[in-house]
């Protein structure tokens, strides 16, 4: 009996921090949040997370983009930094070499170098 109260303290708690809420037997919920409107987790997000990987096809798909920018010839530093990129990209070194793609599709989009 000793294990009882100190287990269903953790299941209440474990079901409060992971957002969840715990169903009482009067089906009444517990709330997943802290006193004082503090919460564990915040329940929206101002703009989606995007989620990039360090891959060939993402060093194609940034090259493809900064193609796109140029619409009468790209800037000799945009196309200095784009073969820089794909260059390192190609060669196995591909966080730098999006590093560069990056900058160049920052010059591309009309960013100070």
């Amino acid at each position: 009996m000793k294990l009882s109260l100190p287990l269903t303290l953790l299941l209440a708690l474990g079901g409060v921090v992971t957002g969840g809420s715990v169903t009482l037997a009067s089906n009444q919920h517990l709330p997943a949040t802290l006193p004082f409107g503090w919460h564990f987790f915040p329940t929206s997000t101002a703009s989606p997370i995007v989620v990039t990987s360090d891959s060939l096809s993402f060093c194609l798909e940034l090259a493809h983009l900064i193609d796109s920018y140029s619409d009468d010839g790209p800037l000799p530093t945009v196309t200095h930094l784009k073969k820089e990129g794909m260059a390192l990209c190609e060669n196995g070194h591909v966080r730098m070499g999006l590093g560069r793609l990056r900058r160049a599709l920052l010059n591309a989009q009309g960013a100070p170098s």
